[in-house]
């Protein structure tokens, strides 16, 4: 009996959506992945799988690299993908409005856009500050699942305060600068040596405890704060103190703690001036939690020797910006957590928090809807 030839097929072009570049322009363009050739033996055809929900993402996501990291996602229903930001308010609404589970990036989901998503049922937050984009309170009334990514980078984030540190305390930035600009000032340009200086870690979850093992690892000397302190944290020769003792002492204070009402301007004015004169502040945890105005003013009158911000009240910060024109503050725009490792990891986690959804389990849920 003769077999029958085997056939060529082309994959369907995908559901991923993407912005068009030029401006002004608000159209959906589908982007169909390049057609590739394959051979199947004829067989027989699988059962078609059943879509169940149509899934966004309205401001895209640094976490998927290509159109085929959506794949697992496609097979549980049509994903709309749009690359950047939407341009306001009105714009995310329209972008959610048949949304049934949303994966967000950074854009704000308050009271009013909630209002305008009839079918959400589900929001995966695209990182670990979930507090500072989605009104959880109102999520919660309306019956909407809330869930996040832990511990998906932490030591993305913690080598990026470790590369911000040393860029700080070396004045790499500036010395690069001025050798771009044609000149030679190496006596400009003193630094200080980090081994034997004494790190302040505010915050000992994942990525405060992957500070402390890259502190301990170039001779630094280590205290931390947190609200759940226990033997089995105090790893690398770290020591537990208050806050206001780990303010006085350090040489370098850097923080790594959720944003949530509870640590809400955790760090004050009166925290801030505690620091010594030598002293660095490193921020790559939320804004929020610290009072920038107090910051500023430290900052300006040379109170402190300087500070490295990776996170900003406002994102991207509008207008006149403090911090932007001082010569001691070094700022990157909220990249801390940006590495390939960290976003295929957080993709991964993102969906596993929907699939364990749809079989009616909890993974990473931050909220309790009735």
């Amino acid at each position: 009996m003769l077999c029958k030839p085997l056939q060529r097929c082309e994959k369907r072009p995908s559901n991923l959506f993407i912005r068009p570049f030029w401006p002004g322009s608000r159209e959906r363009i589908p982007r169909p992945r390049p057609a590739r050739p394959c051979t199947v033996s004829v067989t027989t055809p699988k059962k078609k799988e059943k879509r169940i929900m149509r899934i966004v993402f309205p401001d895209g996501a640094g976490c998927v690299q290509k159109p085929e990291d959506l794949e697992p996602l496609q097979r549980i229903g049509p994903v709309d993908f749009y690359q950047g930001p939407p341009q306001d308010k009105a714009e995310l609404i329209a972008r959610l409005r048949e949304a049934e589970a949303v994966f967000l990036d950074y854009s704000v989901m308050d009271a009013e856009v909630l209002q305008h998503c009839p079918k959400l049922r589900f929001i995966c937050f695209l990182g670990i500050g979930y507090a500072s984009c989605i009104d959880v309170e109102e999520a919660t009334r309306r019956g909407i699942v809330i869930t996040y990514t832990p511990d998906y980078g932490a030591t993305s984030v913690a080598e990026h305060t470790l590369g911000m540190i040393l860029a700080l305390t070396r004045h790499i930035c500036a010395a690069a600068h001025s050798f771009r600009q044609g000149r030679w000032e190496p006596g400009q340009f003193q630094g200080v040596e980090l081994r034997g200086k004494i790190l302040g870690i505010v915050g000992l979850g994942p990525i405060g405890q992957e500070m402390a093992r890259l502190g301990a690892g170039i001779g630094m000397q280590l205290l931390a704060w947190t609200r759940n302190p226990s033997p089995e944290r105090a790893q690398y020769g770290l020591t537990f103190v208050s806050l206001e003792e780990l303010f006085s002492r350090s040489d370098i204070v850097t923080l790594h703690l959720s944003y949530n009402q509870e640590t809400h301007g955790l760090v004050s004015r009166a925290l801030l001036n505690r620091l010594k004169p030598d002293a660095y502040f490193i921020n790559t945890a939320r804004a929020k939690i610290v009072d920038n105005a107090a910051l500023a003013e430290l900052l300006q009158s040379r109170r402190i020797a300087g500070a490295a911000l990776d996170v900003h009240e406002e994102e991207p910060p509008r207008g006149e910006y403090i911090f932007r024109s001082l010569p001691n503050v070094l700022l990157t725009p909220h990249i801390g957590y940006n590495t390939r490792e960290a976003g295929t990891n957080m993709l991964r986690i993102a969906i596993a928090t929907l699939e364990a959804y749809l079989r009616g389990e909890q993974l990473h849920v931050v909220n309790a809807p009735g």
